[in-house]
């Protein structure tokens, strides 16, 4: 369980000036035997967040450019860098992507990095696999309120036919999309499939949405949150 002071924790480390880095090394080099699994995870993060920020309804233009590009860029360099992870244009280019994301979200996040959050805090769950796991419930959860947005993604992301879609078979194929890339990926499906330290199960699911609720990443979800939509999409997961 959560310690009592987390939610003030939480907000607690995303203010402080402190934690800041103040200076970032971004060499693809560094990450050229990164596990094929981490560069998985990792790069889901990096997608999940410029996803995610394009999607929040937050009004910053600059930043859904940024976010565009960012999954224009993991869309075809993700599965590349964990094929080959000597490919030092894949490696560069996921980077890229990473950093983006980390602009884009000036206009924060949504329900996946609530769930992901949750799943890291309750499970000691690798924070980008959590995203990876979550990513496509979510999308299917917010689909009805970020259509046109979600039709967007998948023109992005190079969706074969999805130009030529109208915007609900667009959105539902960026999602479709997100599934294949996942198991291309070797991420799990579900969480139930989730057993490097122990599955995740129903019984999980009060403390999972106890964290998910209180934190400020779903405020800017396409889709307002309820503790009623967390707990069933933890189990929609499971």
């Amino acid at each position: 369980m959560p310690p009592a002071n987390w939610s003030w924790a939480w907000s607690a480390t995303t203010v402080l000036p402190l934690l800041l880095a103040r200076a970032v090394f971004a060499d693809p080099e560094l990450t050229l035997d990164l596990p094929s699994l981490i560069t998985a995870a990792t790069g889901m993060d990096a997608l999940t967040h410029n996803v995610e920020s394009y999607l929040s309804p937050a009004y910053h233009p600059l930043c859904d450019g940024i976010a565009l590009e960012g999954v224009r860029i993991a869309a075809s360099a993700l599965p590349a860098a964990v094929r080959n992870g000597h490919d030092l244009k894949a490696r560069a280019d996921m980077l890229m992507s990473s950093m983006m994301g980390a602009i884009a979200f000036q206009k924060d996040l949504g329900a996946v990095h609530s769930c992901a959050h949750a799943l890291s805090t309750v499970i000691d769950m690798h924070h980008g696999l959590a995203n990876g796991i979550m990513i496509d419930h979510v999308m299917r959860f917010n689909l009805s309120a970020a259509t046109t947005k979600m039709a967007e993604l998948a023109r992005v992301a190079g969706v074969a036919g999805s130009a030529t879609l109208k915007p609900e078979a667009a959105a539902q194929a960026f999602i479709d999309w997100l599934v294949r890339m996942k198991a291309d990926l070797g991420i799990p499906a579900t969480l139930g499939a989730y057993a490097s330290k122990r599955p995740v199960t129903k019984a999980d699911i009060p403390a999972l949405v106890d964290v998910a609720i209180h934190d400020t990443c779903h405020l800017t979800n396409p889709r307002k949150c309820s503790r009623e939509d967390f707990a069933q999409l933890f189990a929609a997961a499971i």
